[in-house]
């Protein structure tokens, strides 16, 4: 199978959808949290390098 064209065809599924807590199109509803902010897995955001707290 080619890696071109003919196989963006069967690229259908979405693996992210958007996230209730930040927004996000972060959330990965098979694992079931969120990559951007944590949510399913940590009670808290996640915060960015700085210490400040990540917004949209």
């Amino acid at each position: 199978m080619s890696k071109g064209t003919p196989s963006f065809g069967k690229r259908q599924t979405k693996t992210h959808i958007r996230c209730r807590r930040c927004g996000h199109v972060a959330f990965h509803p098979n694992k079931k949290h969120c990559v951007h902010c944590g949510f399913g897995r940590s009670r808290k955001l996640k915060h960015g390098p700085t210490g400040t707290r990540l917004t949209r």
